[in-house]
């Protein structure tokens, strides 16, 4: 087994010693943990897609509120995506 591993388990033995009040604060602790990491992962994919339509298009400028669009909708077809682009188009205008 590898050593990270190896200190995790040593760390669930250490748990299972412990109080409720703090495998609670420790299972909030690791929620927002995951939670920071996930919205991490997601800046860094809306970053290398907005990248790599850059490179692939350079002449076209798109508003940054646009990517952040990107990987949060569920499948959808073509004309509903346009519509949700069209509707934040409008929303930034109005500001």
């Amino acid at each position: 087994m590898a050593p990270r591993a190896l200190q995790i388990e040593e760390l669930l033995l250490l748990m299972r010693e412990v109080d409720l009040p703090t495998l609670l604060a420790l299972d909030r602790e690791l929620h927002l943990l995951l939670e920071h990491k996930q919205a991490d992962q997601v800046r860094t994919a809306q970053a290398m897609a907005r990248e790599e339509f850059g490179r692939q298009y350079p002449q076209v400028a798109v508003a940054p509120e646009l990517f952040a669009l990107v990987g949060i909708q569920p499948a959808n077809p073509v004309e509903e995506d346009k519509a949700l682009i069209r509707e934040q188009i409008a929303r930034s205008y109005l500001r």
